[in-house]
């Protein structure tokens, strides 16, 4: 980011705070959809080009170019305020001005997402805008007939199909408000509330110090509700527990950032791909917060028995200080969580709108912030300034990638390529439910080897929803299924932000932090096939749902992680061998199209894994150090 100071920096602050609070205005008074979309659009052509500069470390003569680029930004949105209606009448039949602006607009928007998000995101972008131009000379299963750039141009820039469509709603509507409320209880001293309370509660055993950091990164991740950004605040603060436990950098970095992962997933925050399943299935935000609740759960539970069985094999070293009582967290921190009752309260109780609750969860924060004994943590008016800013400023590369993202979807609106791929999906599985679902793991894998997590999801729900909802899985279990997958290909090499930010803490290696990272998190890939493969494990998702199916889900996911996660590791009382690790996981894979039941597929993998886990115990004397992580190649 360009270092600004003087007035200048005061200017800029203040269009952080215009950028935060035209969705707060909002909010709270109804406002046309294109005027609050293309508002919310021209504050981050003006603050894009201002913050970011072309390059890293550009020098300050880049400042008048930028500052002319960011006002032809403005002036892209002003342009169709000019005279809307006529503006919105000529989508199919552009005229010569509308042509320059909107050329104008895509060329702006695509040059602030390579500042921004990443110049392989943009590539990906304009390889669509090219499928728009030159369809017909793709292959035949996906060609088309092509489009002139006035259609494009018409609309991408000038209907609700393109940049102002369903991502950028998300972003002015939803996510900006959620990043500031996250923002705010960070000023206000939340994150060392949840540290304590995450310390807390790991005890003082060898498995504690890599427990604490799964439930801090659990536990901030919430309200945070990004992966790297969680990462970042774990990792200075746990890094020091965890090398003085034993673990080396690699596997402290992967296992900090297997927990921040977990922060898109986890309620209430959750990431902008939460929204966007609102959006796209037309459902409430409450919905979507029951259908994640239990696969977040299970996403944690699966890491933790990593750790737990990692620690026994290792023999790390329990904390050397005594933590907190949870008792004594909570009576002197606890107000934190008011704000969060209040969200779920308005949520539930009142069926409030996302937005409304999100204002509410704010007030609150404000209100509850003078409890502190800390007046350095109360939200007084500069405080709150402070809070708008930041918050805008980690909103601003989400807005700007969602906007892009709307390029990416109005192709698929245009062209019908999510159709074709989904006819490829189907025609390659075979109407198999589980080849389909493997299908769609392999083409998020891929996808995300380049996008973000939001931007995965955009471009897989559009692609494989459609097939998997052809072949039988509800509309909500295929869309949670791509989400699920985005947020898997966070963590799956060769491409990991999260490990690699942690490893630039720890010392590590960012390709080995990634890989013991994608060793932590093996379990959760299992958890997307036990909710979609079987009707028992649809259940997962409707908490409250049908009482017998839930429990048997439940009772299959967690065995069959277990089982996993002592393949995975080899430990338990002992060393296990080869062959044993082997059959603990095909027992686990088995349990995923098998949930436990009475019949003979659902009682043989778990009763396989009974037996060898029996057998185990029994041949165990005493518990056998497998060494330290070093001795054995750390895994």
């Amino acid at each position: 980011m360009r270092e600004i100071q003087g007035k200048a920096a005061w200017v800029i602050g203040a269009l952080y705070v215009g950028f935060a609070a035209w969705s707060i205005y909002g909010a709270i008074w109804p406002v046309e959809t294109y005027a609050f979309r293309m508002i919310h659009m021209a504050f981050i052509f003006a603050l894009a080009f201002l913050v970011y500069p072309y390059k890293p470390n550009a020098g300050r003569w880049t400042l008048a170019p930028d500052l002319i680029l960011a006002l032809l930004g403005v002036a892209t949105i002003a342009y169709a305020f000019t005279d809307m209606d006529a503006f919105l009448r000529r989508s199919t039949l552009p005229e010569p001005l509308d042509m320059f602006f909107g050329v104008a607009t895509i060329l702006l928007l695509l040059e602030i997402s390579r500042r921004m998000v990443g110049n392989v995101f943009t590539a990906v972008v304009i390889g669509f805008l090219l499928y728009m131009i030159f369809g017909q000379y793709f292959p035949d299963v996906i060609s088309h007939k092509g489009y002139d750039l006035d259609r494009i141009v018409g609309h991408s820039y000038m209907t609700l199909e393109g940049i102002f469509g369903v991502p950028l709603s998300v972003s002015v509507s939803f996510v900006m408000l959620f990043v500031v409320y996250g923002t705010f209880m960070d000023v206000a001293g939340a994150g060392n509330f949840w540290l304590d309370l995450s310390l807390a509660t790991m005890g003082r055993q060898s498995a504690s110090a890599g427990r604490g950091a799964v439930i801090t990164a659990a536990l901030l991740g919430g309200p945070q509700g990004s992966g790297v950004a969680t990462t970042m605040s774990v990792t200075p603060i746990m890094w020091p527990i965890l090398q003085k436990a034993g673990y080396t950098p690699n596997m402290a970095a992967g296992l900090i950032a297997t927990g921040g992962i977990g922060a898109v997933l986890s309620p209430p925050l959750m990431g902008a791909a939460a929204f966007l399943i609102m959006q796209f299935m037309g459902i409430a935000f409450w919905e979507v917060v029951v259908m994640v609740t239990i696969p977040t759960i299970l996403y944690y539970v699966g890491t933790l028995f990593m750790v737990e069985l990692e620690a026994r094999k290792f023999r790390f070293a329990p904390p050397e200080t005594e933590a907190k009582t949870v008792g004594q967290v909570m009576r002197t921190k606890g107000y934190h969580l008011l704000s969060i009752v209040v969200l779920v309260a308005l949520l539930v109780v009142w069926n409030k709108s996302p937005e409304l609750a999100a204002l509410g969860a704010i007030a609150t924060t404000i209100v509850t912030s003078f409890v502190s004994r800390d007046r350095n943590e109360w939200l007084t008016p500069g405080r709150i300034f402070t809070a708008m800013v930041e918050g805008a400023k980690n909103m601003l590369p989400v807005a700007v990638l969602l906007a892009a993202a709307g390029l990416i979807v109005g192709t698929f609106t245009l062209t019908g390529l999510g159709l074709k791929v989904s006819s490829i999906i189907m025609s390659v599985s075979g109407g198999s439910t589980l080849a389909a679902l493997f299908l769609a793991l392999f083409a998020s894998m891929l996808i995300g080897l380049s996008l973000p997590i939001t931007a995965t999801y955009i471009m897989t729900v559009v692609m494989v929803a459609p097939a998997l909802v052809s072949i039988g899985i509800p509309m909500h279990v295929a869309h949670l299924l791509c989400f699920y997958f985005a947020v898997l290909s966070e963590v799956s090499p060769p491409v990991g932000l999260s490990p690699c930010a942690a490893a630039a803490v720890t010392g590590g290696n960012p390709f080995g932090s990634m890989m013991q990272a994608w060793k932590y998190s093996l379990p959760a890939f299992l958890i997307p096939f036990f909710f979609s493969t079987t009707e028992v494990g649809n259940s997962l998702l409707i908490v409250g749902g049908n009482g017998p199916d839930f429990i048997l889900a439940t009772l299959t996911s967690l065995s069959a992680l277990f089982f996993l996660a002592m393949g995975i590791i080899g430990y338990l009382r002992k060393p296990l061998a080869l062959v044993e690790r082997i059959l603990l996981i095909i027992v686990a894979i088995g349990m995923v199209i098998s949930p436990i039941g009475l019949s003979v597929a659902g009682l043989a993998p778990p009763g396989v894994g009974v037996l060898m886990l029996l057998y185990h115990l029994w041949t165990s004397q005493k518990p056998v150090a497998g060494g330290s992580p070093e001795d054995v190649g750390r895994q």
